[in-house]
């Protein structure tokens, strides 16, 4: 790595210079004075050692060399910080090199711990020793060899870049960690948290002090932009490492540990550590528990933590979830970055963002997609685009329906009829009511929108819940009870409390079925499984009635149901056996357009006992065999699917008009 630089000794600085300029001035006169040290000496042997100090001669007020800094920064000695200077002057001036290869008896022009203890000021023992700072910061290593006094030294290849002033990586930390500028800036909202944990991290009495910043959503984005937004308020640069890259060997981890302590004392950076999995975190763990310097940890907080060999403070900062208001303001300020956001259909465009913002609450990542996509997007895919954003993993732990069901569909009296159409008002202008007109604030108990929809399979209770959904726009997810519920003591909490969390941000419908298996009358607590189970019961309703959505529970036996569990109902809402009239609409409404259809008697068909799930079932296996005849769907088709209908619920069907059973 050797460099000849013409280093002229009697430069001297001018205040109009750039720090580089500066800095590369200083270090040019300091290995001249160096070299002119070691020429007396090699032109009389006999003189005594010179013990004026290279280092921190000539240094301008308001100018700090960038050796001067890291000697202070590492506290090296006199005595040390000239042994550095001498190893990095080897690297750029021919003369040094010509006057140590002299003084060497011309077998060498390299350094080593006798010739520095021979030639340089205030020499001692210590710095040889693989405890000084010099050699527990990696900046110097001896090679290989019998006398560690007269074995040649290696500089750091960082440490020669960063002495000269010269923009530089440390190789070590290449693939590992990315230096990160700030300058990032984030909602009002959440500005007051960047700047405390700033304030925190920078504070004198909590040196190496470790900030957990932890949101609920496990979102990276969003802790991303909150430690961006700390970098930026300390006016400090982050050194970001993922856990999955951080190296799994110890000794490598350790080495690891090292180079980030020495480049956050060299620039004053930050360490940002993003845990990005399970088995990731392990080595994240080792990585911190190895550091001195304080730290953004961007995950759980970990009991491992706080039982570090080296004692540390450690603080968590919980994150705020996305909510309305922060949605609102990010989806409306990038939009309006975007090149040729404010057009003709400004005001249309702002509305469509204002409104799901009011429904969807979304994190960094999800609003960056929405709003690239913004250019070519039109106005009414705004909505199901934030919708899908906001799913996050619900889909992963609930079955979303997919379906095109509207009220039109339903056949139903009046009276039923009338309340979903008022379940859906609720849920529609929920937000209005409660928080812009204040009602919210007046009546903070009851505000749960909770239904519970009763009646005998089939008879159309999940068909409602999907036109209940379709109406306001939003999602529908069926949740089994069954796959919630566990058998291990506190695992169906984290089952529920994942459910709740994740559904919170798009604010999709919940359709809890068969809720009697969980919400039947408590029967005496006869053991800790009892007592437990009534626990779950009441953690689940906690998480319904504080849910801002929509929860809707089905049962075919209300009569089992508890009826305290009933009182904190706000709708209820019954379903009939269908009549004679209501199976007619049933029946004429289960053939699509193109359907091919023969002659059908409804009102005939209309007098078999089946509910619309059976009706629906007899139509679509009527439909297969005549598409496998190459038919049409006529009156013989409906009668062979209804008698397997019926025999499948081993019921009669009885006789029809024409003498047909």
């Amino acid at each position: 790595m050797n460099v000849a630089v013409d280093l002229d000794c009697g430069a001297t600085l001018t205040p109009m210079q750039t720090w580089p300029e500066r800095n590369r001035q200083w270090l040019i006169g300091a290995i001249g004075r160096l070299r002119q040290r070691l020429e007396a000496r090699v032109a009389d042997p006999s003189a005594p050692l010179v013990a004026a100090d290279c280092v921190e001669t000539d240094e301008l007020p308001g100018f700090t060399p960038a050796l001067v800094h890291l000697g202070r920064a590492f506290g090296l000695s006199v005595f040390e910080r000239e042994l550095l200077l001498l190893a990095a002057g080897l690297e750029l001036d021919q003369g040094l090199r010509a006057a140590v290869a002299t003084l060497n008896g011309g077998a060498s022009s390299r350094a080593s711990y006798g010739l520095g203890l021979a030639t340089l000021a205030a020499p001692h023992w210590r710095a040889l020793s693989s405890d000084s700072a010099l050699r527990q910061w990696h900046m110097i290593e001896p090679e290989t060899g019998p006398h560690l006094t007269q074995a040649a030294l290696q500089i750091d290849e960082r440490i020669v870049h960063f002495v000269t002033g010269v923009p530089a990586s440390d190789p070590v930390l290449a693939g590992v960690a990315t230096v990160v500028a700030p300058g990032h800036d984030i909602e009002d909202e959440d500005a007051s948290l960047a700047a405390r944990i700033a304030h925190t991290l920078s504070a004198p009495d909590h040196p190496g002090a470790v900030a957990v910043l932890h949101d609920q959503d496990r979102d990276p984005a969003l802790r991303r932009d909150m430690a961006l937004a700390v970098l930026t308020r300390l006016s400090r640069p982050g050194l970001w490492l993922e856990s999955r890259d951080l190296p799994a060997d110890p000794e490598a981890l350790l080495r690891l540990a090292v180079h980030v302590d020495r480049e956050a004392a060299l620039v004053g950076c930050l360490p940002v550590v993003s845990i990005d999995g399970a088995g990731s975190e392990v080595a994240a763990l080792r990585l911190v528990a190895r550091l001195h310097c304080g730290l953004l940890w961007l995950g759980a907080l970990r009991p491992q933590l706080s039982s570090l060999v080296r004692p540390r403070r450690v603080l968590r900062f919980d994150l705020p979830p996305p909510d309305a208001a922060r949605t609102r303001a990010a989806l409306l300020r990038r939009w309006q970055r975007l090149p040729g956001a404010i057009a003709a259909d400004e005001a249309a465009t702002r509305a469509a963002l204002e409104r799901a913002a009011r429904q969807f609450h979304l994190g960094p990542s999800a609003i960056d997609g929405i709003v690239e996509n913004l250019p070519t997007m039109p106005v009414e895919a705004i909505w199901p685009a934030a919708r899908e954003a906001a799913r996050g993993g619900l889909d992963a732990i609930a079955q979303r329906i997919d379906s095109r069901v509207t009220f039109d569909d339903l056949v139903l009296p009046p009276g039923q009829m009338a309340m979903l159409r008022d379940i859906a008002r609720h849920l529609r202008q929920r937000d209005r009511v409660y928080g812009d007109w204040g009602f919210g604030a007046r009546h903070q108990l009851g505000q749960a929108l909770v239904a519970l929809f009763a009646g005998e399979s089939g008879t159309g209770k999940t068909l409602a819940a999907e036109a209940v959904a379709g109406d306001v726009g939003l999602d529908l997810y069926r949740i089994d009870l069954a796959s919630v519920v566990s058998k291990y003591i506190g695992e169906t909490e984290k089952n529920l409390k994942r459910l709740f969390d994740s559904a919170e941000a798009s604010g999709a419908v919940l359709l809890f079925d068969e809720a009697d298996a969980l919400f039947g009358k408590r029967s005496e607590v006869k053991d800790s499984h009892d007592r437990y189970a009534n626990i779950e019961i009441a953690y689940l309703l906690q998480r319904i009635e504080a849910y801002r959505g929509l929860a809707i529970l089905t049962t075919n036996m209300k009569g089992a149901l508890d009826q305290a569990f009933l009182r904190r109902i706000r709708f209820i809402v019954n379903f009939p056996f269908p009549d004679a009239t209501a199976r007619e609409q049933i029946w004429r409404r289960q053939f699509p357009a193109n359907a091919p259809m023969g002659e059908i008697d409804f009102a005939t068909l209309a007098r078999l006992t089946l509910s619309g799930g059976n009706i629906r079932s007899v139509a679509v296996n009527a439909a297969f065999k005549a598409a496998d005849n190459g038919g049409l769907i006529d009156q013989s088709m409906l009668i062979a699917a209804a008698r397997a209908e019926f025999a499948k619920l081993e019921r009669s069907m009885g006789s029809l008009p024409g003498g047909t059973a």
